[in-house]
């Protein structure tokens, strides 16, 4: 059970840094420098972002059955990519609005 339980901490925690996979690439979402990406750049950073915090629900609920303090960290987790989200769309809608991009994020 504790293997269990630290495998699903692991899993969990992925989502601590803020971190999102396109293609080969990671990239942090709240580091990224939006005045250099062009609009639809902009929306697919925010969309696959949102996308896997979005999956992280089927995970957390796995991750509940395997161990309630694994899935206490997932949540923990969720809101802390969620912020990272937060923080980076206050980053980004100043940028948005220079470019006049038509994109809600």
């Amino acid at each position: 059970m504790k293997n269990k339980s630290l495998l699903a901490l692991i899993l969990s925690s992925s989502f601590l840094t803020g971190c999102i996979s396109t293609s080969d690439n990671a990239v942090d979402i709240t580091s990224v420098d939006f005045n250099t990406l062009t609009c639809d750049q902009i929306d697919t950073a925010f969309d696959s972002y949102k996308e896997n915090i979005d999956s992280s629900d089927n995970y957390t609920s796995l991750i509940g059955l395997i161990s309630p303090s694994a899935e206490s960290a997932a949540n923990t987790a969720k809101a802390t990519a969620l912020a990272a989200y937060a923080s980076a769309k206050k980053v980004a809608t100043p940028v948005i609005k220079t470019k006049r991009c038509k994109i809600t994020i």
